[in-house]
Formats: C-alpha cells, sequence, structure tokens
C-alpha cells in the first residue's frame, strides 16, 4: 500500500523534531530522580546548579501537589539526598523555623538570632533570597545534615504564597578526606 507524499513529509517532519530534541547539548528537564542520582563532591559550581534545581523543582511539586503533601514528600528519596546533604527547609518571614530535613532539631525554634559558625544571621540570608534584596544563593558554614561536621553550605529560597513561610533549598559541601 503506497504511503502519500503528505503523510510521508509529516513522517520526516516527526523524526527530525525527534532528532533535534534529543540531540546531545539540547537541554533537557532534569527531574527530581535525576537530581538525586547525582553528586557534587566538593564541586561549588555544581553544588550551586543543584541547589538551584532542587527549589524550582520544589516550587513546582507544590504547585503539582500541594504544600501539605510535598513537605512530607521531601522528607523522603529522591526530595532528600544524602550526596551533598541536599534537602529542604523553611523559616517564616519573622525567624522561625518551620521545617526542616536536614536539621529537624531546629523545627519550632526561633532561629532569628543564630548565626552560622562564621557570624551570619542565616534567616536574614534566607530571607533576603527569598525576597531578592539580597544574594540568590548565599553560602553558610553549619553543620553538615548527614556528617555533622562543619561544611560550607549553598541555599536559594522562596517566599510560599502565604507571604510568611519561606522554603529553602540547601546542600553541602562533601569533603572528599
Amino acid at each position: 500500500m503506497p504511503v502519500s507524499a503528505p503523510l510521508r513529509v509529516v513522517f520526516l517532519l516527526s523524526v527530525l523534531v525527534t532528532l533535534a530534541v534529543s540531540a546531545p547539548g539540547a537541554p533537557a528537564a532534569e527531574t527530581i530522580d535525576d537530581l538525586y542520582a547525582r553528586e557534587s563532591g566538593s564541586d561549588f559550581e555544581e553544588l550551586q546548579k543543584d541547589v538551584v534545581r532542587l527549589a524550582t523543582l520544589a516550587r513546582e511539586h507544590i504547585d503539582a501537589v500541594g504544600l501539605a503533601k510535598a513537605l512530607d514528600d521531601f522528607k523522603k528519596k529522591p526530595w532528600k539526598r544524602k550526596a551533598n546533604g541536599l534537602h529542604v527547609w523553611g523559616v517564616t518571614v519573622s525567624g522561625m523555623s518551620w521545617y526542616d530535613v536536614g536539621h529537624p532539631d531546629l523545627v519550632g525554634i526561633d532561629v532569628s538570632n543564630i548565626t552560622d559558625i562564621e557570624g551570619r544571621y542565616w534567616t536574614r540570608l534566607a530571607r533576603a533570597s527569598a525576597d531578592g534584596s539580597g544574594a540568590k544563593v548565599f553560602s553558610l558554614l553549619f553543620p553538615h545534615p548527614e556528617t555533622g561536621l562543619s561544611a560550607r553550605g549553598l541555599h536559594t529560597c522562596f517566599l510560599l504564597k502565604d507571604g510568611q513561610r519561606i522554603l529553602c533549598a540547601g546542600g553541602f559541601e562533601d569533603a572528599t578526606r
């Protein structure tokens, strides 16, 4: 049975589009499973990409399933990654820790006057990241959630729709020693 010329053209175009989309170097939508499979080690450029991607995926997940379900999901794989202690945490604009997968002992505590090891008020940095008045990605020296040892971490935050809670993605340098 002969195939018509217009049908051949449609088929050829669909093959070309498929090849173009899957070509090496073409940007691919990274899923949380892709992010979970990665490790940044002590490469801060890669860690920053991971932290920003986790925040983006977290925001999309909240929009897709709702905040309550998303918060439950963030507590387990693939949202919580052992490599780099990659996790989601949150504070209120007034400085109360309301959610923290990496440091659950902080939840319910007013952390507004707590600094990292080098004296930076991390809730202020989180708020500035979330509202755009400061660096989008900021650095802290804080206990690594997996090892408990002091480690350099990168974090980025966004404000939830209620305007009172900030949600952040954070990850830490994994020591190679």
